[in-house]
């Protein structure tokens, strides 16, 4: 087990979770500047035609950080967030268990960012039967404690999972096609495995993921 520091990303992927579950404390990072073009805002799905981005609007300046950046309400996210859930999900075997824990979360219509990503991940981790809680950065610093892992901006789009080597995939059935799509969002597998997606996750620890 590990000590991480961490941004909160939104329904996080299952690389990212690994590293949720195989540390025994986690800080998420939440006083560094935003960016654009990460998993902060971003998720992938699995639909009929492939993966598809799920991307929550914002409101952030040059130098707003994390815990105040806003979501933009104005645009009819939440419908089309729960219409894209429901298109690719609808028919996954355990669909019909979770899919109001996700809804309910959505409707809240949370007025910051964090705050929305934080409930998202710890009902994951609740399904996932992990007891995992969070501490939160109190101001930003360059340097971590000393028994922590620095994995702030280390989990990124523009960059394969391959090159991290923390995730190692281990397919399971999926709602489409034949070929099996890798590291997806937490959503893909809970929807798609249940009760046994820790099981999944576990069986996805790349060699040397154990230890970053």
């Amino acid at each position: 087990m590990q000590k991480i520091v961490i941004e909160p990303h939104y329904l996080g992927s299952l690389e990212y979770f690994i590293l949720l579950m195989r540390s025994d404390e986690v800080i998420l990072e939440v006083c560094q500047h935003f960016t654009k073009q990460t998993y902060k805002n971003r998720c992938y799905i699995l639909t009929d035609k492939g993966e598809m981005p799920l991307s929550v609007p914002v409101q952030y300046g040059n130098r707003t950080a994390i815990k105040d950046v806003r979501i933009d309400h104005r645009q009819s996210w939440v419908r089309q967030h729960w219409g894209a859930f429901y298109s690719a999900y609808g028919k996954a075997p355990f669909f019909e268990y979770f899919h109001d824990h996700f809804r309910n979360i959505w409707e809240k219509k949370h007025g910051f960012l964090v705050d929305l990503n934080v409930e998202m991940m710890t009902m994951c981790l609740k399904i996932l039967q992990c007891d995992r809680s969070f501490e939160f950065t109190e101001n930003f610093t360059r340097r971590v404690k000393t028994e922590f892992i620095d994995l702030r901006e280390y989990i990124l789009p523009k960059k394969s999972f391959q090159e991290r080597k923390i995730y190692l995939p281990f397919p399971y059935t999926q709602t489409f096609g034949n070929n099996f799509v890798s590291n997806l969002s937490i959503l893909d597998l809970i929807m798609c495995e249940g009760p046994q997606a820790s099981e999944v996750l576990a069986r996805s620890v790349a060699s040397g993921g154990e230890q970053i």
